[in-house]
C-alpha cells in the first residue's frame, strides 16, 4: 500500500482576505474550516482553510491573503497550473449560470479530457480552477441554501502541474511516490494513487516554452501541494527514500499545529508536502464549530489580540 493516501490540501497565495472568503464560501459553497495565521515570517498573514464541514483531508484548499502586504508571486512552470474540484455529472451548466450571476470569470467553452467534462473558472486573483464532472466521488457534498447536493462540489479532484520537462518527473511520480501512470492525452500525463479517481489524481502538463515561476509566498500562485500520510514515521520513510534516490531538497518535519509538514521539491520544481493526519482540527474547536473563532497555536496565544488587530477584519 502506498504511503501517500491522496491529497491533504493545496495552498495558494491570494489578494484580499474577504474577497477570498466570499469566493470559496459564498460562490463555491465551501466551509471556512479554520482561521489562523501563516506560521512563517514576522508579519501576520491569515491562513484560511476551506473544505467540507468536517475539514476532511482531500477537500481542503487553503489561502495566504498577501494583498495587505503587497507581495506578488510570479506564475509559471514548476507550479500548480490548475486546481481541479470534483462535481457530479451534468452539473456544469448550473455552475456556468452561477458564475455569470456572481461575477466570476469563466471560460466560454467547456473541455473534455480523460473522459471527464471540465469547466475552467478563475479566482479573483487569477488562479485557475476547473470543475471536473465524475460519477465516482462519494464524499459529502458542500451544499448551501442555493447549491443543491446534486450539483455541489465534493472536494479536490486533482491538480494540474505545469512543467517545462516531464521525463524525470514521470519517474519521480512512479518510483518515489508510488503513483501509477494511467495514461496521456496530448501534453497531459495522468497519475493516480490508492483507489484512483477524485482526490487521488495528479496531472503533469508539459509546457516547454513556459517560463519558470517563482517559489515564494505571494499573491497569484499555488504555493504547494500537500499529500496525506499517517504520521511522522511515514514522512521519514519517504525522506529516506528521496535521499537514497538523490532528491536531497527535503525538509525536516515541521510543526504546523494541526499537522506536521515535510516539504520537498519534485524534479519539475513544484513544491510538494507530506502532511500527517494524526492531529487534526479538533484540537482547538469542536467538530461542528470549525472556523468560528480566530485560532493560534500555543506558542502564539499571548499575541492573539496584537496579531488579530493587524489583520483585516473578515466575515462569513
Amino acid at each position: 500500500m502506498s504511503i501517500i493516501k491522496g491529497f491533504h490540501h493545496l495552498t495558494a497565495g491570494v489578494s484580499g482576505a474577504q474577497e477570498d472568503v466570499d469566493f470559496y464560501v459564498k460562490v463555491l459553497g465551501q466551509s471556512l474550516v479554520k482561521k489562523t495565521v501563516l506560521l512563517d515570517g514576522e508579519d501576520p498573514i491569515y491562513h484560511l482553510y476551506y473544505g467540507n464541514a468536517n475539514g476532511d483531508p482531500g477537500t481542503l484548499v487553503t489561502s495566504f491573503p498577501f494583498g495587505q502586504k503587497g507581495v506578488k508571486a510570479r506564475p509559471g512552470s514548476g507550479q500548480v497550473r490548475v486546481i481541479n474540484y470534483s462535481v457530479p455529472r451534468d452539473s456544469l451548466e448550473f455552475w456556468r449560470d452561477r458564475f455569470g450571476a456572481k461575477g466570476v470569470s469563466y471560460a466560454s467553452e467547456m473541455t473534455e479530457r480523460f473522459g471527464e467534462r471540465r469547466q475552467r473558472f478563475f479566482h479573483p486573483c487569477g488562479i485557475e480552477f476547473d470543475l471536473v464532472e465524475t460519477d465516482h466521488d462519494p464524499r459529502p457534498a458542500c451544499t448551501a441554501a442555493d447549491i443543491p447536493e446534486a450539483v455541489a462540489i465534493r472536494g479536490v479532484h486533482s491538480v494540474t502541474l505545469s512543467l517545462r520537462d516531464v521525463d524525470e518527473s514521470i519517474l519521480f511520480m512512479t518510483e518515489a511516490l508510488d503513483f501509477r501512470n494511467v495514461g496521456a492525452s496530448g501534453p497531459y500525463h495522468r497519475f493516480e494513487t490508492g483507489t484512483g479517481g477524485p482526490g487521488m489524481v495528479v496531472e503533469l502538463l508539459h509546457e516547454p516554452e513556459r517560463r519558470q515561476g517563482s517559489s515564494i509566498y505571494g499573491e497569484g500562485t499555488v504555493h504547494h501541494v500537500a499529500f496525506a500520510v499517517d504520521n511522522v514515521a511515514q514522512q521519514m520513510i519517504l525522506k529516506e527514500r528521496f535521499m537514497a534516490m538523490g532528491y536531497i531538497d527535503t525538509s525536516e518535519s515541521v510543526n504546523r499545529n494541526y499537522f506536521r509538514s515535510m516539504y520537498f521539491k519534485m524534479p519539475g520544481g513544484v513544491i510538494f508536502e507530506a502532511t500527517t493526519t494524526d492531529i487534526g482540527f479538533a484540537i482547538d474547536e469542536a467538530p461542528g464549530h470549525f472556523g468560528e473563532e480566530f485560532q493560534l497555536p500555543p506558542w502564539l496565544q499571548s499575541r492573539k489580540d496584537e496579531l488579530l488587530g493587524r489583520l483585516e477584519p473578515i466575515a462569513v
